[in-house]
């Protein structure tokens, strides 16, 4: 089975670049592209934010035609405290969370308005959330919904308004990136099973970097992907 992996940064796909044994094999406009050996992974770095993980994703179908893709990184987490630091979650949904209409009092989604995302042949039309395939690693993964911004919560009031617009199951870890949606999207578009595997860098809204742990959740995520391939 052919796989394509995107993540937004380098050192959210170091581990892997080291681990799978791969060689650079282009640059496809800026973005970096991996191959592991044979029929291995392809690998691709994306940059930052829903715009550049779209662009990535649709290039890397187009070129590749991968029978499954998995987003992989770091994320904020707003239904748990410091104790969920370095966690690693597979996504059960990824749902962009700031497309629709803010009038300040309310927020609406894109069905609320009818602007669908997505009619893919085989299925209902998508708004703002698209369905993900649960990642199988070494371990029972915690489960999450991905609240995918273009902005991101830059303070506990923010993450507060944001998480509030969407109800999810209290169950799961609620989670913010800047891809994750971008990337299911395009999986959703081609008819492609997507997956999701992060781990948890900091709290949404608290600014203080000294909290973060960027590096170790970075590689978690990967130590755990890698389990799943």
């Amino acid at each position: 089975m052919s796989t394509l992996i995107i993540a937004a940064t380098e050192f959210e796909l170091a581990l892997l670049v080291e681990s799978l044994q791969c060689r650079q094999q282009a640059h496809v406009l800026d973005f970096t592209v991996y191959r592991a050996g044979g029929d291995g992974p392809i690998l691709i770095r994306s940059g930052a934010g829903i715009a550049n993980a779209a662009a990535a994703a649709a290039l890397g179908i187009a070129l590749y035609t991968p029978e499954r893709i998995f987003n992989v990184g770091v994320c904020g987490v707003y239904n748990a405290g410091m104790d969920a630091l370095g966690r690693t979650v597979t996504g059960t949904r990824a749902v962009f969370a700031d497309a629709g209409v803010d009038t300040g009092a309310e927020f609406l989604t894109m069905q609320a308005i009818d602007l669908p995302l997505a009619k893919p042949a085989s299925g209902e039309r998508v708004f703002n959330t698209i369905d993900l395939q649960e990642a199988r690693g070494s371990r029972k993964l915690k489960r999450a919904v991905f609240l995918t911004v273009s902005a991101c919560s830059g303070s506990l009031q923010r993450a507060e308004r944001v998480s509030g617009r969407f109800k999810f199951d209290r169950q799961e870890l609620l989670c913010e990136d800047m891809e994750s949606a971008a990337v299911a999207l395009m999986a959703c578009k081609a008819g492609i099973a997507c997956s999701v595997v992060r781990a948890v860098s900091n709290v949404c809204g608290d600014r203080d970097y000294a909290n973060w742990q960027l590096s170790e959740a970075a590689r978690n995520a990967q130590k755990e992907l890698l389990k799943c391939l």
